[in-house]
């Protein structure tokens, strides 16, 4: 049944999947911390709740626009079931915000494989990751992304090499023009809480440990099955393919460098790692298994939402 429904890329599958990350968030905000019902608070869980449906909308435009998948909506019901997964992600608009910036700079940083315009496409990504990094500081390393799709390009010269910088130093001037001006302070960059948290004892609680163990468990199982099919993959999809571990390999280290553990960075796993298992349904002959998998992923949320 599943299989069949969102091995299809209807309308009404992201209309189904938006109401389902909607009521997530909705059950998230009421079940969790005593909220203030006040304008702003309204105001502000009314766009996180629109920022996470965009950021779903957004990995679909990615996966369909760069060929990632066959034309189905296996990648975007991961997304929102790893999504909901992990209801502290919605309390955190930092991580929504540098994440759905990142899928920006993804966007474009995948656009390479195309030789149409590469300068502008470069800026564009290294915009969005500066950007990205005001909300969460080590989304920096996403810049060792967009080198090494750099270095992968057929005509790569030096000065592709040299936008980052560019990009990145351009908006490092523009925030500390913004904070001279207001604040009358050349020293906002000290205030960003850099250092490393090597205190994993929030991911002891059943809420966290358990969907921690499940995306583990996924990214090295697909990884391991992605790395074993990379022989069979079409030469011209070959450098996206592989570029989608590095992804993952980022998120990964983007995690562990977290300098707040609250579980909401697990988020950065999320998109990755949601394409990389589309591929690998996609991959699958048996009906009966690829079926009772979605399901699984499917009912995971609720599983997990009576176990907390």
């Amino acid at each position: 049944m599943l299989t069949s429904f969102f091995g299809k890329s209807n309308p009404v599958n992201y209309l189904i999947l938006g109401i389902f990350i909607g009521l997530g968030y909705i059950i998230a905000i009421f079940t969790g911390p005593p909220i203030e019902f006040s304008l702003q608070n309204i105001v502000a869980y009314i766009f996180g709740l629109g920022l996470c449906v965009f950021t779903m909308l957004l990995v679909d435009f990615i996966i369909r626009k760069n060929d990632l998948t066959k034309p189905n909506t296996f990648g975007i019901l991961f997304f929102s079931c790893f999504l909901i997964m992990l209801p502290i992600i919605f309390f955190d608009r930092n991580i929504l915000l540098s994440n759905a910036f990142l899928l920006l700079a993804l966007r474009r940083i995948l656009s390479l494989k195309s030789e149409k315009n590469p300068e502008k496409k470069v800026l564009d990504a290294s915009l969005w990751i500066s950007i990205a990094a005001f909300f969460y500081v080590y989304s920096l390393l996403f810049f060792a992304v967009l080198f090494l799709a750099i270095l992968r390009k057929k005509h790569t010269t030096y000065k592709h090499l040299l936008i980052p910088f560019v990009g990145f130093f351009g908006v490092f001037a523009i925030a500390t023009a913004y904070n001279y001006v207001v604040f009358g302070s050349f020293n906002w960059f000290f205030e960003f809480d850099a250092l490393i948290n090597f205190d994993f004892s929030a991911y002891n609680s059943v809420a966290l440990l358990i969907p921690l163990t499940i995306l583990v468990t996924l990214i090295i199982w697909t990884s391991i099955h992605r790395l074993y099919k990379l022989a069979s993959v079409a030469k011209k999809d070959r450098p996206n393919y592989l570029l989608m571990l590095i992804i993952t390999a980022a998120a990964v280290l983007m995690v562990l460098a977290s300098p707040q553990r609250t579980g909401a960075e697990l988020l950065f796993l999320v998109s990755p790692l949601a394409i990389i298992a589309a591929n690998y349904v996609e991959s699958i002959s048996e009906f009966w298994f690829k079926e009772v998998l979605l399901w699984l992923v499917v009912l995971l949320p609720g599983i997990l939402f009576f176990l907390r």
